[in-house]
């Protein structure tokens, strides 16, 4: 009697292969729970956006031109994280900038306008990693040197704007004690103090 394939009792080489599958199979079954179950879990600390705060995240002000302080005693950049304010997931500014940026976020957004911060406090390391990607401002490109960022004192955000935004940034931002100090770069918005 002639036997096929499929009659013949498995190699050990395919049982292996069988055995494999399935513990791949069920690792990457693991995974992906364990992705899902992390993905789903609350934040211990709330996700705050300018404007909207969760439980506050700001500090009260400080003496005024705080953020030139923070930079003239640590160095611009050079600015430890819990010496600054959370504004939004990833971004920081100094106490008096970031109450007076949550202000004007609060503005913006009673305008109807959304707030959008790409970036606010920067490292040195952040900075050096700018120059590379967009050139330095003195040779063209849009980087301030290492060590004389505005962001680097914790005073400056760089914002995706709307025209709308931007007009309504043009009329407003001084009163909340921002001003656009690069030209050129309508994205950037440093503050300056009250007027």
């Amino acid at each position: 009697m002639m036997s096929f394939p499929s009659q013949l009792p498995p190699s050990p080489m395919a049982r292996a292969m069988r055995l494999a599958a399935v513990l791949t199979a069920l690792a990457m079954l693991t995974a992906s729970v364990l992705g899902i179950a992390y993905a789903l879990k609350p934040f211990a600390e709330p996700e705050a956006e300018a404007g909207f705060p969760a439980g506050s995240v700001l500090r009260p002000a400080a003496a005024s031109a705080e953020g030139t302080g923070l930079g003239a005693t640590y160095g611009n950049g050079k600015i430890p994280l819990d010496e600054l304010v959370r504004i939004g997931p990833g971004r920081y500014l100094a106490s008096e900038a970031a109450a007076a940026f949550t202000e004007l976020a609060v503005g913006l957004r009673r305008a109807g306008h959304e707030v959008q911060v790409n970036s606010a406090y920067r490292s040195l390391a952040d900075q050096e990693g700018l120059i590379k990607r967009y050139g330095l401002l003195s040779e063209g490109g849009t980087a301030a040197a290492v060590g004389t960022s505005e962001h680097g004192l914790g005073i400056s955000v760089d914002m995706t704007l709307s025209g709308e935004a931007l007009r309504w940034m043009e009329s407003h931002a001084a009163r909340h004690g921002f001003g656009s100090t690069v030209a050129g770069e309508p994205w950037h918005w440093t503050y300056v103090g009250a007027r």
